[in-house]
């Protein structure tokens, strides 16, 4: 019985150090931030802190303080580099290391074709842990570049 307990114990222990993490690979990191995170430029940063890496949660911190009174860095939609429109039908396909393409439909009117759009989602981590930690648009801008630009960093 006392054996069965620690065992259980450690699992506890264990299993934050994964949870703490948006994928063990960044193909899957890649498919969490887009359905678990999709406006996290909208979330409190505290529900972001163990799936994005250090330097772009900061980023968004100031985004957050900053937003308080008005419109800043973020002015439409990161993933579709747009006010309006929606990503459906998302594809993900490993790029390098640390590096995933996401190709999706961007659906602007239903009577209109959609046209396909791709932006390119970067990873930090190593192992079986992986933090979002950049947002290339369809338009090729960086999001952490234009928020440390935004910020003064």
């Amino acid at each position: 019985m006392k054996r069965t307990l620690a065992l259980i114990a450690a699992c506890a222990l264990a299993a934050p150090a994964h949870s703490a993490c948006l994928g063990e690979t960044p193909l899957a990191a890649a498919q969490a931030w887009f359905r678990q995170h999709y406006t996290f430029w909208n979330e409190p940063p505290a529900a972001l802190r163990d799936a994005f890496a250090p330097p772009l949660l900061r980023l968004l911190e100031r985004e957050q303080a900053c937003t308080v009174e008005g419109v800043c860095a973020i002015d439409a939609d990161p993933w579709l580099d747009a006010q309006d429109g929606e990503a459906r039908d998302p594809e993900f396909f490993s790029e390098g290391r640390d590096s995933v393409r996401l190709r999706y439909r961007f659906v602007l009117d239903e009577r209109a074709p959609a046209q396909t759009r791709e932006l390119r989602l970067r990873f930090s981590g190593a192992g079986r842990c992986w933090r979002a930690a950049d947002l290339i648009g369809p338009d090729g801008r960086s999001l952490s570049q234009a928020l440390a630009a935004y910020h003064g960093q």
